[in-house]
């Protein structure tokens, strides 16, 4: 179905479409920035390519950025079985998250939004971040906003690079109920990365980290200290941009828009409490379960980043 029959079948869709190929194998950020160049429309609207959409999908994301031209909005993503093609409808109930490890995760909806919502689930969701496969944006506003860090390279880190720039800059993250999307959940990628999958991931993560993240970059250094030593290259257009568009901090971002994160707003330190004979501070197997009231104690340091 591709070359010459994509071609064709192409032509004989209802409305004007234009097939963009790549030359050399550029992936997905800088695939998409070609695609939104020749674009002339007042929106733009990334999809993957392994995607399937319900009757009336797009109307509802359309009106809410001609309502709002910093909205950036997304469908309910639906469960396309990669063996089967089985289909199983997305919840509406979750929306966007990440863990410390910068994984993109979904998590239930807190009661905070619901009464935002004042229980109505026709209306959109404020999501922190946004999976990032799947959205319409303005096409102006995607620009102005800083589109794609084009020195993020294939795929990985750019939707939550993208959900933190837009939340942080003014803009703001919607997922909307009533649009459907179907998306081939496949069980590895099909294609190789360029120095393989972890190198190219952690360049992503450590720009996003470097621009965005402020003193809670500590936490994901904590996390991944192998993250700390990768190369994020010269991210200081990026930074000017953050500047340009007096952007708010971190800290705002977890305070009002993710406050259920589970990173502290305030903290003192992160890592492990040494003394001067290399003991640290161990929790001694206490959790949120049992040490209430009870107390740590002190055992040779073990660099584990476990109990201490």
């Amino acid at each position: 179905y591709l070359k010459d029959p994509l071609e064709a079948f192409s032509k004989s869709l209802p409305v004007p479409v234009q097939i963009l190929r790549n030359t050399d194998r550029l992936g997905l950020m800088k695939s998409r920035l070609r695609g939104a160049e020749i674009a002339t429309g007042e929106t733009l609207t990334f999809l993957d390519a392994h995607v399937e959409c319900s009757a009336g999908w797009l109307e509802y994301l359309l009106y809410e950025v001609k309502k709002d031209r910093t909205a950036v909005v997304c469908p309910i993503i639906d469960v396309i079985n990669d063996t089967d093609f089985a289909y199983l409808t997305g919840s509406d109930m979750t929306w966007g998250g990440f863990n410390w490890r910068l994984n993109f995760r979904w998590y239930p909806v807190p009661q905070r939004e619901e009464v935002r919502r004042n229980g109505d689930h026709s209306l959109p969701l404020l999501s922190p971040t946004m999976a990032g496969g799947l959205f319409t944006i303005n096409r102006e506003y995607f620009y102005e906003i800083g589109a794609y860090d084009p020195g993020m390279e294939v795929w990985g880190g750019e939707n939550l690079e993208m959900s933190f720039r837009v939340w942080q800059c003014g803009g703001k993250v919607l997922i909307h109920p009533c649009s459907h999307v179907g998306h081939v959940f496949r069980k590895q990628t099909p294609y190789t990365f360029p120095g393989g999958t972890g190198n190219v991931i952690y360049h992503n993560n450590k720009r996003l980290v470097e621009v965005w993240l402020d003193k809670y970059k500590d936490f994901v250094y904590a996390t991944m200290p192998e993250l700390k030593r990768v190369d994020a290259g010269d991210v200081s257009e990026r930074l000017a941009l953050r500047e340009r568009l007096k952007c708010k901090d971190f800290q705002w971002y977890l305070q009002n828009i993710y406050p259920e994160s589970s990173m502290p707003v305030d903290f003192h330190h992160v890592g492990a409490l040494k003394n001067e004979v290399h003991g640290c501070i161990d929790s001694l197997g206490l959790n949120n379960d049992n040490g209430a009231n009870q107390y740590a104690g002190i055992l040779p340091c073990q660099n584990q980043r476990i109990s201490q």
